[in-house]
């Protein structure tokens, strides 16, 4: 049957076509908009989760870095290095800052990047220097790409103007990216004489992590909050606000995609129905006629399915090449969920024109 199947699609190359473009098509709208959602939820706390430490200090009531304001004196750290447990207690200052580039506001995170207590330093320098010096700073190159800002260019930062030494990545969060200047010139940008906005403490080996927390938080000034806990705070912040359009977006796409395949294989199928029609006057069983409709459409479906992949991974890339914000992750799961919709699609797609065709009368095919 699958043989015979397959001889029917391949006698109209058209037919053919049209099916396994549509499919293809379906295939390459939902890779695409599940990529998007995909890349834009993992890149979006992707730099926080690199910042080592078990637990992150702020002052009482700030539960994010961006929308409440977290400023501690830094003599907390001596309170901090003397509770029981605490193996270390580091400074870890950033604030959120804007300039204009070209006519266009910037939204920077400038932190400061302490080589003395190695903490604030980018997740990955991908061009560029490593570590900034003095009136340097290092910006996302998803910024430096879509605002035409390159390495050795000058850019304006809270009154100081800062070279650009090097690209990172993995700190986009779609309105705004991680920057990083030396501890001094954050200092001055950041206005924080004496102070820092979080400590970041880790705990020693063997000892309960929450035990810890309950010393620190003895302290009415200061919360501490779990690592994945102050990801997860400042996650929501974006993806509440920007996920859920992509969301809606892929639901559409999922629905759309299953009507054009529903469609074209409903059609493909339909169009048929005379040479179907001839089979049953051969002697072809029902039960043989649904297998060779659904063998069909597997078919299509399988070669729509390669071909709307391979265009979904090209097409993310070139996205991503000429629209840096365009950051997408194509998932093996997610390939594979999409295999699946596109299958049973397919299958459910072909059952309805096949239930039709069983009742075809083969003298009503011969007298047409």
């Amino acid at each position: 049957m699958l043989f015979l199947a397959v001889k029917n699609l391949v006698q109209e190359k058209t037919r053919l076509l049209i099916s396994v473009g549509g499919v293809a098509f379906s295939v390459l709208l939902i890779m695409s908009i599940q990529g998007l959602y995909q890349g834009w939820s993992n890149k979006i706390g992707e730099y926080i989760r690199t910042v080592p430490a078990d637990y992150w200090i702020t002052q009482t009531g700030a539960t994010d870095m961006f929308h409440t304001p977290s400023v501690l004196p830094l003599t907390v750290r001596d309170f901090l290095t003397g509770v029981e447990g605490v193996a270390s207690a580091k400074p870890f200052c950033g604030r959120r800052v804007a300039f204009a580039h070209n006519g266009k506001d910037i939204n920077l995170y400038v932190i400061a990047d302490d080589t003395e207590n190695n903490v604030g330093a980018p997740a990955r320098v991908v061009e560029g220097k490593a570590v900034p010096d003095k009136g340097e700073i290092i910006i996302d190159r998803v910024v430096g790409r879509s605002e035409n800002i390159r390495i050795g260019d000058t850019i304006p930062v809270a009154g100081r103007t800062l070279k650009v030494s090097g690209y990172s990545e993995g700190g986009y969060i779609l309105s705004f990216s991680f920057a990083f200047a030396t501890k001094e010139d954050a200092e001055s940008i950041l206005q924080l004489p004496g102070a820092t906005n979080f400590f970041l403490v880790t705990v020693k080996d063997g000892t309960n992590a929450n035990d810890v927390a309950s010393r620190i938080e003895a302290d009415p000034a200061v919360d501490a909050i779990t690592k994945d806990r102050f990801v997860e705070n400042n996650t929501n912040i974006v993806r509440d606000t920007f996920l859920p359009i992509i969301l809606v977006l892929l639901l559409i796409g999922i629905a759309v995609g299953m009507t054009v395949i529903g469609l074209t294989i409903f059609t493909s199928t339909i169009e048929k129905a005379r040479e179907y029609g001839v089979l049953k006057a051969i002697g072809v069983s029902n039960r043989q006629l649904y297998t060779v409709v659904v063998e069909q459409a597997i078919t299509a479906a399988v070669l729509g399915y390669l071909l709307g992949a391979g265009l979904a991974l090209a097409v993310s890339a070139a996205a991503g090449t000429y629209v840096p914000e365009f950051i997408t992750e194509i998932r093996w799961l997610d390939a594979a969920w999409i295999f699946g919709v596109t299958l049973a699609m397919a299958v459910v797609s072909s059952l309805l024109p096949a239930r039709r065709l069983a009742r075809i009368d083969p003298a009503e095919v011969f007298r047409a």
